[in-house]
């Protein structure tokens, strides 16, 4: 009997141990995740990757179109404007023509356009080789004559064709961003 209850006394001790570590890992596990989440830790602000879409970079561009492309294959494909500017010739990709059909707006050589968007370097490629890369303004508001149409999201992302009903939300937020409303 007195060999059972010895036995017993280990058992126990062993077991108090382990429970000690148990609780130790656990404690030091938990402490670890809420030090790993606190606020001004070794913190980074978040810098955009370069040449990724920032609405606070729009500018708004002008002139006359020279050409207009619906389904151009030169990168980013869809369609595109060379529009004449007293800067020079400049490349405006407008993304899916679909929009702009929907919207019922009609692009012609000669007609004086308005543009808000941000110029962004593309790659151009030919077959597998690379043959370098050119400047293209990609366009998130057209403008012909009262008639404004959104192409391109916030993030600028090209609209789809079913981006018309996205476009009466833009289209409201463009035009308070005119009239020097809120956003």
């Amino acid at each position: 009997m007195r060999l059972r209850a010895a036995n017993g006394v280990k058992f126990m001790k062993l077991f108090l141990k382990f429970a000690w570590v148990v609780a130790a890992v656990v404690f030091l596990a938990a402490a670890s995740a809420v030090l790993a989440q606190r606020p001004g830790a070794k913190a980074v602000s978040a810098k955009p990757a370069p040449n990724t879409y920032n609405i606070a970079n729009d500018v708004s561009l002008q002139g006359t179109v020279v050409s207009y492309t619906e389904n151009s294959q030169t990168p980013p494909i869809g369609a595109h404007v060379l529009l004449q500017t007293s800067a020079g010739n400049v490349d405006v990709h407008l993304g899916d023509a679909r929009v702009l059909h929907l919207a019922k707006l009609t692009i012609m050589p000669g007609a004086n356009i308005r543009f808000v968007g941000q110029m962004s370097a593309v790659t151009q490629t030919s077959g597998t080789n690379n043959a370098g890369q050119s400047s293209v303004f990609l366009a998130r508001l057209v403008q012909v004559g009262a008639q404004l149409v959104a192409v391109r999201s916030d993030h600028g992302l090209p609209l789809g064709a079913d981006g018309l009903r996205a476009n009466k939300s833009l289209l409201a937020n463009a035009q308070a961003d005119q009239k020097g409303g809120a956003r």
